[in-house]
């Protein structure tokens, strides 16, 4: 019974008549030159790019046998945050009598500067000054807020990451907890006791990581701990 009901439900959904534009149609034909002078008149290239899909409805005629008719289109919003737009082509006779109107959409991207990436790095990668480019490119207006925009200074890969991908923000995670230079609360802990003194980070490091740092006071001077937190590691 569950076999047949999916049956019908399938027979169904492909009886269903779907609209699929024609490009090749003759009306579109004469009207897409119009449309696309107005676009280029009206959308910056600089900050804008756009691709025309076509109307939103099938297009059985547009103007008839008048070619030359008064086309006029709609005011075009921008600023809108969906990525699909509409125009309204509106055509109208001498005596400026309206004879035909229709919906036409088209794709809008927005340039943005983006950051980038020389070459390619894997997780938990620093990701370094001059491994850093910056490129415009076309975005979805409703994306804008997935790229990274912030500082990129010692930050690290959160996975890996191909060169010349633009970089979203689940790309990249926080600085991490012990910089280069830093002065950091170093243990040294055994059975009997635990010693605490202050040495410079020579490297950096996320809890788990091992760094390197230097310690003025202590006979070896350089040595290797492990992070822990925030500005405190223990020797290993």
């Amino acid at each position: 019974m569950k076999l047949k009901f999916l049956l019908v439900i399938f027979f169904l959904f492909q009886s269903c008549p779907s609209f699929a534009f024609n490009p090749a149609n003759p009306y579109w034909m004469n009207l897409k030159p119009k449309l696309i002078k107005h676009l280029d008149a009206t959308i910056n290239k600089n900050e804008y790019k756009y691709e025309i899909v076509g109307p939103t409805v099938e297009m059985k005629n547009f103007l008839g046998n008048r070619p030359d008719a008064n086309v006029q289109f709609e005011k075009l919003i921008l600023d809108n945050p969906s990525s699909r737009k509409t125009i309204v082509a509106v055509a109208y006779d001498e005596n400026n009598k309206q004879i035909d109107s229709l919906v036409i959409s088209f794709d809008v991207w927005i340039y943005r500067n983006v950051y980038m990436l020389r070459n390619s790095v894997s997780t938990k990668d620093d990701i370094k000054e001059e491994n850093i480019l910056k490129s415009r490119i076309p975005i979805r207006q409703m994306d804008e807020r997935l790229y990274f925009t912030g500082n990129l200074k010692q930050k690290v890969a959160a996975t890996n990451i191909q060169a010349n991908t633009p970089l979203k923000v689940n790309m990249v995670r926080h600085e991490k907890l012990v910089q280069v230079g830093d002065m950091i609360n170093i243990k040294n802990e055994n059975k009997f006791i635990t010693l605490e003194f202050m040495c410079k980070a020579m490297s950096s490091g996320d809890i788990g990581d091992t760094i390197t740092i230097n310690c003025p006071e202590m006979q070896n001077k350089t040595m290797k701990a492990l992070v822990t937190g925030a500005g405190t590691a223990k020797l290993i």
